[in-house]
């Protein structure tokens, strides 16, 4: 099992220690690090960081959040799936050039009680070198909606993705109908 002092060692090897706000390891091994929002660099962080913990025996879940700005006092919002799935329009796979909603990435979205947003979402392949920025680019989009406390981001890949996945609309732009 993977211990707290060894992903604190491989983080402060990665991040400089004024921008790391907190590392947990849980009793499976599930990793959990928290940076500050005005971490420099923070895609290549956010990769080489997965990439570092993921090489610790006994690594289960990795999880790596930026702390979020407080939400302003009396902030609210009427959210809606439709708004949140507009916004999500704006994160485009690089490598297709198609965007997380149309692509069919999206699997689930939930929006809690307490206006936290949960998505459960996939990549187009297992080995996907853009995972982290594109999960990352998500969670921004979504906490940039006026009323969203929080965003909870999953990764699956149950069922797999399949190009059958890609809007109707997209299939057409692509030839594939």
């Amino acid at each position: 099992m993977v211990t707290k002092e060894e992903v604190e060692k491989v983080v402060r090897n990665v991040v400089d220690e004024r921008f790391i706000k907190s590392i947990n390891v849980d009793d499976n091994g599930n990793v959990t690090v928290t940076l500050a929002r005005d971490t420099p660099d923070i895609d290549n962080v956010l990769i080489k960081l997965h990439s570092e913990i993921g090489k610790l025996s006994g690594v289960g879940l990795i999880t790596i959040n930026r702390e979020r700005e407080p939400t302003k006092a009396g902030e609210k919002a009427e959210l809606t799936k439709d708004i949140i799935l507009e916004k999500l329009k704006e994160v485009i796979d690089p490598e297709i050039g198609i965007d997380v909603v149309n692509l069919g990435l999206i699997y689930d979205l939930q929006i809690r009680p307490d206006n936290t947003v949960y998505v459960k979402m996939t990549m187009t392949t297992p080995g996907c070198p853009l995972t982290m920025w594109i999960l990352r680019a998500v969670e921004d989009k979504i906490l940039e909606i006026p009323g969203v406390k929080d965003a909870e981001i999953e990764l699956t890949f149950d069922p797999p993705w399949t190009p059958d996945r890609i809007s109707p609309e997209y299939k057409k732009k692509l030839g594939l109908y």
